[in-house]
């Protein structure tokens, strides 16, 4: 979460050989793994109204009968693997199906070795920010989409470390554990693990490794998709202290993942 996804989203979306479903971000694996809920008939109900939302004088017809088509995949039951494939459907000539979704680095390594299991050949992206910053992001971003942005206002640095304590922020931010889960369960060859940094610092090779990566031709990515910066999280500052407060958790992460073999680049800390 908040590592890049969605920029590499928009530039992955544009190669022949991957196909995405209308929806970048399913939940599938973790809705079957942790959290069925996510995925109830209710839910997705609330979920297809947005999918379904068009405007009449600049939408396409053929664009709008293949969006209503998926929608109604998308509302099928039960929800399991012969609906999930169902979301795919015109993939074409496309060789790889793409998920992106943040909550699966949060699944535990049987059901990695499950989907492992079940799928043809598998490949596992996972790409790492540094610590504080990506924390950072989370709050703002989480904040702007519960619309509590204000709270930001009148907090000071306890009160938004004890924040970040009482949420999910720091699990999506252990690292170690994601990958001790992912490599117990995966063969090395199903996974890579890079670094948010390199979509900075080196966009176009971090996109020809992943090219290499899924053993795909190489495609010209547009300077102004490469450059494009997407669902940016609200502008502002970290506070005065937080990332004092913060650093004992970083500081773990930088030395876990040296310890694994991974360097973090030198930005890190």
């Amino acid at each position: 979460m908040k590592a890049g996804t969605t920029w590499l989203y928009d530039v992955m979306n544009r190669h022949p050989d991957i196909h995405f479903s209308h929806e970048k971000e399913i939940h599938y694996f973790y809705a079957q793994a942790l959290r069925p809920g996510l995925l109830s008939d209710r839910a997705r109900m609330r979920r297809a109204k947005g999918y379904l939302a068009f405007d009449p004088e600049v939408s396409h017809a053929q664009v709008l009968q293949k969006r209503v088509a998926w929608v109604a995949n998308w509302l099928k039951e039960p929800v399991d693997d012969a609906w999930f494939n169902g979301l795919f459907v015109n993939r074409g000539a496309a060789r790889w199906i793409a998920d992106f979704s943040n909550l699966n680095a949060l699944l535990p390594g049987t059901a990695w070795a499950d989907i492992h299991a079940r799928t043809r050949r598998l490949r596992v992206l996972y790409t790492l920010r540094e610590p504080c910053d990506r924390l950072w992001s989370h709050v703002r971003f989480h904040l702007k989409i519960q619309g509590q942005s204000h709270l930001l206002d009148g907090w000071n640095t306890d009160e938004i470390f004890n924040h970040i304590q009482q949420g999910d922020y720091l699990e999506h931010t252990d690292y170690l554990a994601a990958i001790t889960r992912l490599r117990t369960a995966l063969p090395d060859d199903c996974l890579m693990i890079d670094f948010f940094d390199r979509i900075g610092g080196d966009p176009r090779g971090f996109v020809a490794d992943i090219e290499r990566f899924l053993d795909i031709a190489p495609q010209v990515v547009p300077d102004t998709i490469v450059s494009r910066v997407v669902n940016p999280s609200p502008a502002r500052p970290m506070p005065a202290g937080l990332a004092e407060r913060l650093e004992p958790f970083a500081a773990a992460q930088r030395e876990g993942l040296r310890a694994m073999g991974l360097e973090p680049p030198a930005s890190w800390g």
